[in-house]
Formats: C-alpha cells, structure tokens, sequence
C-alpha cells in the first residue's frame, strides 16, 4: 500500500505540473495578444476593407508588448488573487494595451494599468513576504 501511496502522490504532482504549463501557454499567449491583434488589424484592413493604414511596424509592436507585459506577468505572479481573477484581470488590462498601443497612438497611455499593478503589490506584499 506504501508504494500506492507514493505513485498517487507522485501522480498529483504531475498533474499540477500540467496544470501550471497549460496556464502558463495561456499567459504567453496573452502577453502576445497585442502583436497578433495588430496583424489582424492590418489584414483586415488592407485585405478585406482595401484601405490602407499606417499601422505601428510589428517590432515596435512586440518591444513595446513585452515592456508592458513582463512586468505585468511578473506583478501578476506575485499578488494573492485567484488564477481566474489574474486572468481576467490580464485579458482586461491587455485589451487596454491593444486600444491605446496598437489602434490609438497614445502610448503613454497604453502603460497606465501597470501603476494599479504596481498599487495592489504594494498592498499586498506584507501579506506576500510572510508567506500567506
């Protein structure tokens, strides 16, 4: 029974182990979200629509979702919410991104969520230093 035991508990730690893959797929994903929105943005419009736009070039694009989303991901991984709300959270403050780095040219703008990140980490970290 000993040697069950052991294969059960490794088994638990397997699956959460791809868990935490899957979900950190997702936070990749999300991170990119800004460089492929702004590829279906100019599809869309210089294919389907036939208007051309001057869109920001993708390196501009992806320099600038990359400064905004690893410290966002990495301020995310620290607070004590629930993996759903950090979602949620992530797709809403990404959408900001996306409307004020890709589709408007306010990019001061665009970096705003980062200073409520910033905020609830503060709050949050005695709480994050002692373990809890």
């Amino acid at each position: 029974m000993d040697a069950l035991s052991k294969l059960q508990e490794k088994n638990k730690i397997h699956s959460r182990h791809q868990r935490n893959a899957s979900w950190s797929t997702v936070w990749v994903f999300l991170l990119m979200s800004p460089l492929l929105s702004s590829y279906g943005s100019e599809f869309y419009f210089s294919v389907i629509k036939n208007i051309q736009i001057e869109a920001p070039h993708p390196f501009i694009v992806l320099f600038g979702s990359l400064c905004f989303g690893l410290p966002l991901l990495a301020i995310g991984d620290c607070i004590l919410f629930k993996r759903v709300n950090k979602l949620l959270l992530l797709i809403i403050a990404e959408a900001w991104f996306i409307w004020f780095w890709v589709v408007n040219p306010l990019s001061w703008l665009a970096f705003l969520p980062l200073i409520p990140a910033f905020v609830i980490l503060q709050i949050q970290l005695p709480q994050i230093r002692t373990g809890k």
